[in-house]
């Protein structure tokens, strides 16, 4: 490389530096620096990402596998729940774990909530209907495939209704809650207890039978324990509550069966208990399928029966030991269009169980003062005196039946003639105290009270002596037996002279012959009613017998 240097004198004022390089020198040392600086940056690079990696692996990358692993095992084996933390060090890794476990302990919490609501009664702890159901179809397959025998109880408390509607809702479910408690302690391991809603139960027993007679013995023997243990009175705060329940049984599997109907045989047996008397059990038969239809054929008619004009009035007298009449009893009658006239026999309880009751006898309280406003109008004999009219517990628990019989009162003021409710024993046990209420309230405007069938109850010389009653009526079953020099007659002595004692009115019910009439009279009964002296009349033709002032007594 050849170089040219001028040197510039002090006197000139610019300079000049001539270099001339030698191009291939300077190429090769480009290259060689070049390489070199290269080669000291991937080694560099090198060692740097080594290190990098280390401290990565042990400082992050292994914590997280663990954070990991130990998220994945948290769902592998619910019912571990003691699954320990890898990491917990006070640092934005141990904040992660942290995080992590409080999300999926309220995942597990939020999915075990869930569970609960979709497969569990949340007042009883049962089963509910989506569990109940899985597990009737589980064991409808297990029985077909074995050749085995299952059954299923459906049943109900017994007038659960008024009870709850005297009482509140916080002691009916008290009851529901106790009623629960009292099924699971008496069922065999295996069987399945659900509510299906209100006071609803079903109870399955598992396929383990044999034949259908060995499955019939069992749940028979069953259904009576839960009777038995069932009718115990029950203790809920200042209540003490007697109760009782209806149960109806079905053996499966039957030919073609299925969950519903398996369940649809059930309760169809449990109405026809209901339909018996309550309080007990039945098995299901063919002929029940029938009284199923013709039952629901009756409530669907009785949401259309007053708009239509279908009920009726009709009054049977009630008359002196010589033969006048000094009242009546309002009683209902159906006329239906294509069954005619249904006794309140065949309707009344499908009218309680399916809530139309109270619609029902508001009708009846209404029109049975507007008809007697109307004969007053007309003029009626001086000896007629009063009218009862039958009152069920639930309708007269209700909170506005107080207010219901004052807006009948104001709107038909009836001045010569006394309106008497009849009640039932039953409602006195079942919330004495609101009776008390309610029935004071209701006497401040004139109205009266008497007790229905009196005797076949529960009542108590408590209960009756602080009850402001006017009239105690002895039930047809009590003098039905007259006839026969039966034991009964001590009966009537007792209550006519409990009666005496308390001030109290007493009608007799059902009579029938001339020796019930006698031997009531010679037991101090002046008033009767029954078919010895008058049938039930429409109310039409009852009215003309009243107007006619005849004495009742058959010659």
């Amino acid at each position: 490389m050849a170089r040219t240097i001028v040197i510039p004198s002090s006197r000139e004022r610019d300079a000049k530096l001539v270099l001339k390089m030698d191009k291939h020198y300077v190429a090769s040392g480009l290259t060689s620096r070049a390489i070199t600086l290269a080669l000291t940056g991937l080694i560099s690079t090198l060692l740097l990402s080594c290190i990098l990696f280390i401290v990565f692996y042990f400082a992050l990358s292994r914590p997280i596998q663990e954070v990991a692993k130990w998220v994945a095992h948290l769902d592998q084996d619910k019912k571990q729940q003691a699954v320990i933390s890898p990491y917990s060090k006070a640092d934005e890794l141990g904040e992660l774990v942290q995080s992590v476990e409080q999300i999926w302990h309220k995942k597990d919490l939020a999915n075990r909530q869930i569970k609960t609501l979709a497969y569990y009664d949340t007042l009883t702890d049962l089963a509910n209907r989506r569990m109940f159901i899985e597990r009737l179809e589980e064991q409808l397959e297990f029985a077909s495939q074995h050749s085995l025998v299952g059954a299923v109880m459906y049943l109900d408390i017994d007038r659960f209704k008024t009870i709850n509607d005297s009482l509140g809702h916080q002691v009916g479910d008290q009851l529901l809650i106790t009623f629960a408690q009292r099924l699971k302690g008496c069922l065999p391991d295996g069987a399945v207890t659900a509510r299906f809603g209100g006071d609803e139960f079903v109870i399955l027993l598992p396929a383990h039978y044999e034949n259908e007679q060995s499955a019939a013995t069992c749940v028979q023997n069953i259904a009576r324990q839960v009777n038995q243990l069932v009718s115990a009175p029950v203790q809920i705060g200042r209540h003490l509550i007697h109760c009782t329940t209806s149960i109806g049984l079905t053996i499966f599997p039957q030919s073609k069966d299925t969950s519903s109907q398996i369940l649809r045989r059930a309760d169809t047996a449990l109405y026809r208990t209901k339909a018996e008397g309550r309080n007990g059990f039945r098995f299901f038969d063919v002929s029940m399928q029938r009284l199923a239809q013709s039952r629901w054929q009756l409530e669907e008619g009785l949401h259309q029966a007053i708009h239509r004009g279908e009920l009726e009035l009709w009054f049977q007298p009630q008359v002196t030991k010589e033969g006048v009449m000094s009242g009546a009893e309002v009683l209902l009658r159906w006329r239906h269009p294509t069954r005619g006239l249904i006794s309140p026999l065949d309707f009344i309880s499908v009218a309680e169980e399916s809530g139309q009751i109270a619609a029902i006898e508001e009708w009846v309280l209404d029109e049975t003062m507007r008809l007697i406003k109307h004969w007053d109008s007309m003029g009626l004999p001086e000896t007629f005196r009063h009218v009862s009219i039958n009152i069920s517990p639930s309708h007269f628990m209700q909170s506005g039946f107080v207010s219901q019989v004052e807006g009948a009162l104001e709107r038909h003021t009836v001045a010569n003639v006394n309106v008497e409710l009849e009640i039932t024993e039953n409602l006195l046990i079942e919330n004495f105290e609101q009776a008390i209420k309610t029935m004071k309230a209701l006497q401040a405007k004139g109205i009266a009270f008497s007790i229905d069938d009196f005797g076949t109850g529960y009542s108590s010389l408590r209960y009756l002596s602080q009850l402001p009653l006017n009239v105690l009526k002895i039930d047809r079953s009590f003098v039905a037996p007259i006839d026969h020099e039966s034991d009964e007659t001590p009966i009537i002595d007792v209550i006519m002279l409990m009666a005496k004692k308390l001030g109290l009115e007493v009608i007799a019910e059902g009579v029938e012959t001339q020796a019930q009439r006698t031997l009531l009279t010679e037991r101090g009964c002046r008033l009767y009613q029954g078919y010895f002296f008058s049938k039930p009349l429409h109310h039409e033709e009852f009215y003309t017998l009243l107007k006619q002032e005849r004495v009742l007594l058959p010659t």
